[in-house]
C-alpha cells in the first residue's frame, strides 16, 4: 500500500493507525494531515513534541466550547493524539506518563461531554487493579464482547476500534487491562503472564454475575491479545463461546524473528552466548526501530536484558492451542503484516483442532487494508467480524 504521511514506515503505521479511530470520532483527517506535516521523518523527538503540543491546543481550546457535544468531540480526538505523543517515548521517559494521563483523562471528559453512558469497575486481581470499562447496547443484546489489546495498545484505545460498532450492532462491551498493559504496567510494573485465563475469569466472572448478562460470550483479543486469547481458551474451555483473534499474533519468538537477521534466529530459543549478546544488543541499539521493540518487550515482559527477554518469551507459546483449542474461532490475518509472516497464522488455522473456525486474510485487492490489526480499515475488519457472529 502507498504510503501517505511518512517514508519511516513504523511512523506511517501509527499515523495511519490515527486514521483507524476516524469514523469512531477519535481523530479529523485534516488535523492528522496538519500535524504530521510539521514532523521530521523518522524523528521520534519531533513525533512526540507536535503530537503533544496539538492535542493540547485541542484540548485548550476545547475547554472554551459551550457546546458539549463538540467539546467531547474534541477531548476524545485530543486524547488520541495525546496517545499518539506516548507511543515513541523509551519506558524510562518520566514524560511517558504525563502523557498517558492526559490522553486517559481527556477520554472520560469526552464521554461525559457527550452523555455516552459507561460504568466503570475496578477489580481486584493478585496484588494489583485491573481497571474495566463497561458499555451496553441500546438495542436488544446478542451477546457481549470482552475485549483485550496486545504488546501496547491502550485500554482506551479500543472504544474507537471496536466499541461504537459493536453497540450499533447489538452487542454489549467489556473493555478490560490486565497484566503488561496500561495502568497496570505503568502503575503496578505487572508484566505480562502466559496464563491469561486467569485475567479473562475475573472480568468475564465479575460481568457475568453483576450484571446478569445474558447472550454467547465473545472473546476478542487483538494483536498480541489474540495469542493471549488463544491460550486462555485453550486452557479453560468454559471461558468463551467464541473467540476472535483480531490478527491472530503467533508465538512471541517467531514474532521477534521479523526483526532479526535470519542468522541468528538459531539462537532466539536457546539464548545468545555472552559475547554474541554484547553484539547484538549493539546491533538493537543501533537500529532505531528494533531498539523501541525491544526496549517496550523488555518493560511489559518484565525482561532485564535481551536474554532473559526471550527466557520469558519461551512461555508465550502457541502450541497449546495446537492440542486444546475447541472454542469457535474467528481468525484476522494481513497479507503484509509487518511483525511477522502471515503464512504462520495459516498454519495455525490449519492446526487447530476447532470444529467451527473461520479464517479472512485482508489484502488491498479485496480489502482496503493488508496491514498488521487490518489498520486504518476499521469498516472492513468490523463487517467481517459481525457477519461471522451473526452466522447461524
Amino acid at each position: 500500500m502507498r504510503r501517505h504521511f511518512f517514508k519511516n514506515f513504523e511512523m506511517e503505521f501509527e499515523a495511519t493507525r490515527l486514521m483507524w479511530y476516524g469514523p469512531s470520532g477519535g481523530a479529523d483527517y485534516g488535523e492528522v494531515a496538519a500535524v504530521t506535516e510539521k514532523i521530521k521523518d523518522g524523528n521520534y523527538e519531533s513525533w512526540y513534541r507536535e503530537w503533544r503540543t496539538f492535542a493540547a491546543d485541542l484540548a485548550n481550546r476545547a475547554e472554551a466550547f459551550q457546546a458539549k457535544e463538540s467539546q467531547g468531540n474534541a477531548f476524545l480526538r485530543a486524547s488520541r493524539y495525546y496517545q499518539a505523543a506516548e507511543f515513541f517515548l523509551p519506558p524510562g521517559d518520566r514524560r511517558k506518563e504525563e502523557v498517558y494521563h492526559q490522553s486517559v483523562s481527556l477520554f472520560y471528559r469526552g464521554l461525559t461531554c457527550k452523555q455516552l453512558p459507561f460504568s466503570q469497575h475496578k477489580l481486584a486481581y493478585r496484588d494489583v487493579t485491573l481497571r474495566t470499562l463497561f458499555f451496553r447496547t441500546t438495542h436488544s443484546s446478542l451477546g457481549v464482547l470482552y475485549i483485550c489489546g496486545g504488546f501496547d495498545a491502550l485500554m482506551e484505545e479500543l472504544y474507537f476500534t471496536n466499541v461504537v460498532s459493536a453497540l450499533a450492532n447489538g452487542y454489549d462491551v467489556v473493555l478490560y487491562e490486565g497484566p503488561g498493559q496500561s495502568n497496570v504496567i505503568r502503575y503496578y510494573q505487572l508484566p505480562f503472564e502466559a496464563d491469561w485465563q486467569h485475567v479473562a475469569k475475573v472480568v468475564v466472572d465479575f460481568y457475568q454475575h453483576h450484571y446478569q448478562l445474558k447472550g454467547p460470550k465473545i472473546g476478542i483479543g487483538i494483536s498480541l491479545g489474540g495469542l493471549l486469547l488463544s491460550r486462555a481458551a485453550s486452557l479453560d474451555e468454559q471461558l468463551f463461546d467464541k473467540i476472535v483473534l483480531y490478527n491472530y499474533f503467533p508465538s512471541m519468538i517467531d514474532s521477534i524473528k521479523k526483526s532479526l537477521p535470519a542468522f541468528l534466529h538459531g539462537y532466539l530459543k536457546k539464548g545468545f552466548p555472552l559475547f554474541l549478546e554484547g553484539i547484538c544488543s549493539t546491533y538493537i541499539r543501533n537500529n532505531k526501530f528494533l531498539n523501541w521493540q525491544i526496549e517496550q518487550a523488555k518493560w511489559v515482559f518484565g525482561g532485564t536484558g535481551l536474554n532473559d527477554l526471550l527466557r520469558i518469551c519461551q512461555r508465550f507459546s502457541e502450541e497449546i492451542a495446537y492440542q486444546q483449542l475447541t472454542t469457535d474461532c474467528l481468525i484476522f490475518l494481513a497479507k503484509r503484516d509487518n511483525y511477522y509472516d502471515y503464512r504462520l497464522g495459516q498454519r495455525f488455522f490449519a492446526n487447530i483442532p476447532a470444529e467451527n473456525k473461520h479464517l479472512i486474510l485482508f489484502d488491498k485487492e479485496t480489502f482496503s487494508s493488508e496491514l498488521h490489526c487490518q489498520n486504518g480499515a476499521s469498516y472492513d475488519s468490523n463487517d467481517q467480524l459481525y457477519e461471522w457472529l451473526l452466522k447461524k
